[in-house]
């Protein structure tokens, strides 16, 4: 295959998935102390939240050195590739990006272009797999861009957290710092919006959190399709895709469990879904014969 699609761990996809469209992910670092642990390599989501509660400071995060990116696209040159899509968390809560794109710095033999998804998780994620299906079906490396971009631009993101501790210590609360020192135990609801933590909406308990998430998710029909994730309640992400799937019957939803390194800055309890609207050319009429 001529073309080839890189992302990173923060995509939370699927093994599976990963595999079916040959997608190369790099991961980024989970940091206990000295403790330098590959996200979802070295460490896994289970032991990580179990670890997490025990742990007496909080881990931090780290992106991948340019050299894992550009071990990767040697790699996939060695395997024939001469172009490499790049599609990464957004810059705004990681160098992840920054890292890709000094990795691609001087590289012979391979063309690469770096895509901002402005997203994180499975938001991420799903704009990955379109883009290994445009390839699939087709499309060269210009085209298979401008599609994720649509895409991206297309998905809307809702979760909420326990708590906005994990995300401020993180410095990744963005506009969300506004609300801090107001919530008490009200439960925030959150989006990603230009590429940052923004808050949407508050809720006093979480099942009312997750209520509003679900009234704001169908303000997006027509549903392309959806994702959802948690981190350490599966009854929770149950009933939010059963919710879901009534939403968007025949919608695609992907499911999955963030890993690690979303883990240290969302925390323990996170419950996100996002929604991709359908494009507004797929529902034109048909033309007249």
């Amino acid at each position: 295959m001529a073309l080839r699609i890189v992302t990173d761990s923060t995509c939370d996809l699927p093994p599976e998935l990963v595999a079916q469209h040959r997608i190369a992910v790099v991961p980024l670092v989970v940091l206990f102390g000295d403790e330098a642990l590959q996200d979802g390599v070295d460490i896994s989501s289970e032991r990580f939240f179990r670890r997490l509660v025990r742990e007496s400071k909080l881990p931090t995060t780290s992106q991948p050195a340019p050299a894992a990116f550009r071990a990767t696209y040697e790699r996939l040159r060695e395997e024939g590739a001469t172009e490499i899509l790049s599609i990464h968390i957004s810059g705004k809560l990681s160098r992840t990006l920054e890292s890709a794109r000094q990795a691609a710095e001087g590289l012979d033999g391979v063309r690469v272009v770096h895509v901002d998804s402005e997203l994180a998780t499975l938001a991420l994620g799903m704009g990955v797999v379109r883009a290994a299906e445009a390839v699939a079906a087709g499309c060269g490396l210009d085209e298979a861009a401008d599609i994720v971009r649509s895409h991206f631009r297309r998905t809307h993101c809702l979760f909420l957290v326990d708590t906005l501790e994990y995300l401020r210590r993180g410095g990744r609360i963005g506009r969300a710092q506004e609300i801090v020192g107001s919530l008490l135990k009200v439960k925030p609801i959150l989006s990603l919006e230009g590429g940052e933590v923004v808050p949407v909406g508050r809720a006093r308990t979480k099942q009312r959190a997750v209520e509003e998430i679900l009234r704001r998710a169908a303000e997006f029909r027509p549903v392309e399709q959806m994702m959802a994730v948690h981190a350490t309640t599966p009854e929770d992400l149950k009933y939010l895709v059963e919710r879901l799937h009534g939403l968007a019957p025949q919608a695609r939803l992907t499911v999955g469990r963030i890993t690690p390194v979303i883990g240290v800055h969302a925390g323990p309890g996170l419950l996100a879904c996002a929604v991709v609207t359908a494009e507004s050319d797929s529902l034109a009429p048909p033309p007249e014969a």
